[in-house]
């Protein structure tokens, strides 16, 4: 009798650690991490015309188109000291890490769901440049929002243990344009009017 209570007992123990450890699984689900890259689900509302854009969520994208994207996306500096030429927004290594992140987030996300996207280039010792973006599926057209463009990090800033864990709600979508830096459209895509840094890229295409 005591034997039946007991596996009963184990029994339920384990169901209930199921149900916890499954709903617990749930909560982190929408945030991918590739060391100080984070690629997560945001509730934004982003709008165009003062109407709110119903997204195309979720979207299958393929690596090596998602690859050709990021590689081709490009921007001018602005201001006295700004370089003269053309740069890519995103390094190959931090490509790399980006993709599957990207894939999978597409693959999972909801119809009200942007993907943030959060990521680092190093470039010297003491200092990286950080990119920050959302992007959307809406009407066959990925759309890419950025907030930041190789913005300059401290040596604490690379350090801290907030930069690995700070939830970001910062919405791209309301800025227009920076006083640093400007998209610059690569062939197959275009600046939403009125916006320097939001890319669309027709999908069907």
């Amino acid at each position: 009798m005591k034997n039946q209570k007991l596996k009963r007992m184990v029994l339920f123990v384990g169901i209930i650690c199921v149900i916890f450890g499954c709903g617990l699984g749930d909560v982190h689900s929408d945030v991918y991490k590739d060391g100080l890259i984070t690629v997560k689900h945001e509730e934004l509302p982003v709008k165009r015309d003062g109407q709110r854009i119903q997204f195309d969520h979720p979207h299958k994208l393929s690596e090596g188109y998602i690859t050709n994207v990021l590689s081709s996306i490009h921007y001018e500096e602005k201001g006295l000291f700004k370089r003269k030429e053309t740069l890519r927004v995103f390094q190959d290594e931090e490509i790399k890490k980006l993709v599957p992140l990207i894939v999978q987030a597409f693959s999972v996300a909801t119809p009200t769901q942007v993907i943030a996207v959060t990521s680092y280039s190093y470039r010297m010792i003491l200092s990286d440049k950080k990119n920050y973006c959302i992007s959307f599926v809406a009407d066959r057209c990925l759309n890419i929002v950025f907030g930041h463009v190789h913005m300059f990090q401290t040596f604490n800033d690379v350090m801290s243990e907030k930069k690995k864990y700070l939830t970001t709600r910062e919405n791209p979508a309301k800025k227009r344009r920076s006083s640093f830096w400007k998209l610059i459209p690569s062939a197959g895509q275009r600046l939403e009017p009125g916006h320097e840094n939001w890319l669309i890229i027709d999908l069907s295409k």
